[in-house]
């Protein structure tokens, strides 16, 4: 009889997956834990898509280059890299 991987050991099988794969792992990982989204998803993003559009028209919140945003990231994730 087989015996059943422990969690480190899928772990370190999971971290060897390129990493779309990984996403796609952990994307039916999360969905295995629920129903799914709450049926009034589709409103709270409609809301919040209003809400910071109306900061940035009334000028309440910083916009951020997304190239500088995108810098940022990468470099973050050099970092990560690094540990």
């Amino acid at each position: 009889m087989r015996k059943m991987a422990t969690r480190d050991e899928l772990l370190a099988q999971a971290l060897r997956l390129a990493p779309e794969d990984r996403a796609r792992l952990a994307h039916e990982l999360l969905d295995s834990l629920g129903d799914g989204p709450p049926e009034d998803v589709e409103q709270a993003w409609g809301d919040e898509i209003s809400r910071r559009a109306q900061e940035v028209l009334d000028g309440t919140v910083e916009l951020v280059d997304f190239d500088d945003v995108l810098k940022k990231m990468k470099e973050r994730m050099e970092q990560r890299r690094r540990r």
